[in-house]
Order: C-alpha cells, then structure tokens, then sequence
C-alpha cells in the first residue's frame, strides 16, 4: 500500500490499526495530510470527512455511542484542534472511548510567530483522560517504542482504565505530501485486559444486612446504554416489597413494575406525602439523571444508606448521603446482592405504584384535552413514533418533555447529559445514524438547537435512515417554564435568543425534504407520513405560540394535583 513517506507516521497508523480503529472522522487541512492519506489509503480504516471540526468531533462522538467502539477525529493544526473541545468534554463526562489526533506544527516554531501554530500540548487539560504527544518524526527504535507504548497505553485508557477521551498530539514537519510504498508493520503494541470485578463475602453480607433492615429501598437509575441483563436484575429487585425502581427516558431501561415517569409522580407532592415516599436506602446507577425535582427530593431526604454503584464515578456524592462507593458494574453488583437478600414486608412498593397509577390515569385524561402546543406534540409524537425507533433529543426542552411520557415502545433514547449543551446535538445523532444504517433514527431538537448546529447538515455522507423534527417555538422556551428566568425583562431578547425563521431553504440546500406544522389538524395529518419507511430525509418543522405553550404546561401540573 502507498502511505505517507513519515515512518512516525507509518508506525502510527499501523499501531492504531492493530490496537483495533477502524474509524477516523477527518476534517481538511495541510499539516495533518500525512495522516489524512495514510488512513485513507489503509484498507482498514474507514475515513469519514466532514469539514466543521466542531460538528466532526460531535459527529465521532455519535459513531462511538452507537459501535460502542473508539472512534478517531482528526484535525489539523492551531484553532482547528479548539474546536473539537465541546465535543472532548460532552465524551469527558459520558465516558465515550473518543479518540482525538491533531496534527502540530514543530515544537521549535510555538510562540515564534509562524502560521496555524498554538499551544497544542495538554489543550484538553481539564477535559481528557489522558493526552500524549508523539514522535511525528522518528529517528530511533526508541521514538518508536515511545509511541507504540503512549498508543497502547492510551487505548487501554480511553476503553478499560479510565473510560472516556484520550488525545494525540503529533507534531510534523514538512514535506508533508510525499507517499512511498510499504508493507504491512506488525506494530509493538500491548492490550490491557477488562478484569470482572466482585464483592468479598463480608461486603455482600454488610449490603445484604442493610438492605434486609431497610423497609424503604429506592433504586434510581441515569443514562444509560441499553442493558437487557440489567433489566432482569432490576426487574427482580422491584418485586421486592420495599423497593421501587425509578427510570428516565435515558435510563433505557423499562419494567412494568418501573416508575419511569419521576417528575409526573412527585411534583404535586405535600410535605407529609413526600416525606412517606422517600427512601432510607436509596441506590443510585448510571450517568445524569435528567430530573431536577428527583434531586431536590432526595437531597431533603433522610438516608440511612446511599450506595453508589458506578465502574468509574462511584464516589460522586449527588445526594450530598453517600455511606458506600462501589466501583463496578451496576448489573454484577446487583446479581451478587440479590442471591443474599429475601422480600421484606412493606407498603413503600406499592405506595408508589398506587401513585404512579392515578397520575397515569390523569396525564391520559389531560392529554384527550390538551391544547396544541409543545406539549401535545409529544403526546402524539409518543403515541405514532414507530416501534424500534432510535431516539436522539436535544438539551433543554425537548428532553425534559419526554420525561413526562412512557419511553417504553422506544428503541434507545439518547440526550447529551454529559455537559447538557444543545451545541453538538444534530452532529452527534448524525454520526450515531450514519454508523448503523440498518437502524431508524429521530433527532427531536429545538430551534436554537438546531440553528447552533445548523452544519452538522454540511456533509456528503449518504444518511437516509434519520429523520429531524424541530420544534420551532421562537427561541429557547426552556427559559419560559423554568422558574426564574420567566420573569426576567432581558429574557426574550438574551436568553431566548427569540427568532423569526424557518428551515425551508436550509432543508432545501441541503437535500432534505421538507413538511411543516402549524396546527393540529397538520401535525394529525402530518406525522404519519412523516414517519412512512419510504420519506427519507425529512425534516419536520413544528411552529408552536411561545406564550401558549408554558400557559399549557402549568395547566398540566395543576390537573396532576387534582386541580381541573
């Protein structure tokens, strides 16, 4: 094969190949071309190129979501390297294997006023796992040893040690274009082995005793990846008389015997019956959780016992009671606690359950009446959303209106928690659709959202498996059913970012089809059609009032309380 003439950068690539990469997101530029034609030219990688570095991280970041797999994005030097920052820190915090590459100029011509050149060195300080700078240039057997071991190091890193981002920093030199024939390296590169961890007998006895003496045990369960195998042990936990399992949308988790509606069940509340629902033991599983209202109700519980079960963040004290960090999978731990512990008398499940069923009962009787607005699209949206559907939602409102809905018929739902920001929502679903073609993929996004990220549509890529709905409801609405903000005077103008616009060209010049909604007749006649297997590219733009839709919201929770 014909690679670069840079041995650094021959080593490098054959390393990567072996430590098993097999996708690398490439943005344009000069001074990463050595690496830009050797993984292009190597029949076992497959190069993607997407021109924006910021929508390209996020887009690396979607592919790595859905494969479950590290995946590359590689840049080319100075400011091209900041951008892929919003991206590093969303995977930072969600643990995803990202894998970045930039590209340097020499270290001799930092600060010394030549062109494209910057700091490149730990750029992602408070953002990466662990970053490197490698021998662009060898000229030894050691330079290459050096590599091979901050690449395997890495790797072990980025998916087994410290799960999450690992950067590259490759400084070159010119000539950067010049190619030779080589043959295939067999790269020096080691694996670090996934170890199963397991409680000792006296920590499972200390677990099964507390549980046992505990009459109120809530298991809440965060973000994350769909688990089968977690399901069933949850799904025997929640048998338990003195248990209750609470999910979210992003839990990707669901039972019947799951609350998986959190805010519908605790914001009409009193005191005295607040105070009966909370746990003395509560566990806590996963990343983010969503709902703001679940945090302040455990924060003014009083636990006996908080046990968080994480593989990396055991140790994250969110309910401000943490008594026991365990650093290991949620799902091995609770198949070892259970064969230990026994069903305690108790009202605490069915407590719930009796609330979780008469705020069903009016959520159902809210929704038959509900007036056109944000929220009665995704009561309809819930209701004709295929089955199987891969469900990725931006920040702000979009994800906190499908807590109040049951997830249950949904593939997988996916939010950017990690950081919460709405800057790399469209990008990431992009590249979370593009890595599993065979899959049916829905972004629902605001209209700030998807404006910010407008260029994530700036791509080749032959992606007809997704489709984008955009509720337009004039700017950030998050900012009118938030406490708080509603009553600012500067809010329209500063916060809201308000706009009058929509995505018909922006759908055109892209190759989209385009289908808007302006009421519910529309949105009636609009979906199903929308959601037809053979409407490819469409993107649905829903026009809601954004005086209207906080109004109906407030209606609801008010008929949640028994108030109609």
């Amino acid at each position: 094969m014909e690679l670069s003439e840079k041995k650094g950068v021959q080593h490098i690539v054959f390393a990567l190949e072996k430590l098993g990469l097999k996708e690398v997101i490439v943005c344009p530029g000069s001074r990463n071309s050595p690496f830009v034609i050797s993984f292009n030219r190597h029949p076992e990688f497959r190069c993607t190129s997407i021109r924006d570095e910021r929508s390209a991280a996020f887009y690396a970041l979607g592919k790595a979501i859905a494969l479950k797999e590290p995946v590359a994005v590689l840049c080319t030097s100075g400011s091209a390297a900041l951008n892929f920052a919003p991206a590093v820190a969303e995977a930072y915090y969600q643990r995803i294997p990202l894998i970045v590459l930039t590209a340097d100029r020499p270290k001799e011509w930092i600060d010394q006023g030549d062109g494209q050149t910057i700091n490149q060195t730990n750029i992602y300080h408070n953002y990466i796992r662990k970053s490197y700078d490698l021998r662009g240039e060898v000229r030894s057997q050691t330079d290459i040893w050096y590599n091979n071991r901050c690449l395997s190091e890495g790797f072990a890193t980025a998916l087994h040690k410290n799960k999450g981002p690992v950067h590259f920093n490759i400084p070159l030199h010119e000539p950067l274009y010049e190619t030779e024939k080589v043959e295939s390296s067999s790269s020096q590169v080691f694996f670090e082995q996934e170890t199963k961890i397991t409680l000792s007998e006296t920590s499972v006895k200390e677990f099964s005793t507390q549980f046992c003496n505990t009459k109120k045990v809530l298991i809440l369960v965060g973000q994350h990846p769909k688990d089968l195998i977690l399901q069933k042990s949850l799904a025997q936990m929640a048998a338990f008389e003195n248990v209750v399992v609470l999910t979210e949308s992003t839990s990707n988790i669901h039972h019947e015997d799951f609350v998986g509606t959190i805010d519908r069940c605790i914001t009409h509340l009193q005191d005295k019956e607040a105070e009966e629902l909370m746990p003395e033991l509560l566990i806590t599983l996963g990343g983010a959780v969503v709902s703001k209202r679940i945090k302040s109700f455990l924060r003014r519980a009083k636990l006996r016992y908080h046990w968080n079960i994480h593989p990396y963040e055991s140790n994250m004290d969110t309910y401000q009671a943490l008594t026991h960090a365990v650093s290991m999978k949620p799902g091995e731990f609770l198949s070892q606690v259970y064969t230990q512990v026994k069903n305690i008398p108790s009202e605490y499940r069915k407590k719930w359950q009796i609330l979780k069923t008469v705020l069903e009962e009016r959520h159902h009787k809210f929704c038959q009446q509900s007036e056109y607005s944000d929220f009665y699209f995704f009561q309809e949206l819930y209701r004709t959303i295929p089955q199987n559907t891969t469900l990725h939602l931006s920040n702000s409102s979009p994800i906190r209106y499908a807590q109040l809905f049951d997830n249950q018929k949904i593939y997988e739902t996916w939010c950017n928690r990690g950081t919460s920001g709405i800057d790399g929502c469209t990008s990431t679903v992009m590249g979370a659709a593009a890595a599993l073609p065979q899959r049916d993929f829905l972004l629902v996004t605001g209209d700030v959202a998807f404006y910010y990220d407008v260029n994530a549509l700036w791509n080749e890529e032959d992606i007809e498996n997704l489709k984008i709905v955009i509720i337009n409801n004039g700017g950030g609405s998050i900012f009118r059913i938030i406490p708080g903000p509603d009553k600012v005077e500067e809010r329209r103008k500063y916060l809201e970012t308000a706009m009058k616009s929509d995505a018909e060209k922006i759908a055109e010049h892209y190759g989209w089809s385009y289908l808007p909604v302006r009421d519910e007749t529309e949105l009636k006649r609009t979906l199903p059609v929308f959601f037809q297997k053979s409407s490819k590219r469409v993107i649905l733009e829903l026009f809601t009032d954004a005086e209207k839709n906080p109004e109906v919201l407030k209606q609801y929770w008010k008929y949640l309380k028994g108030n109609k």
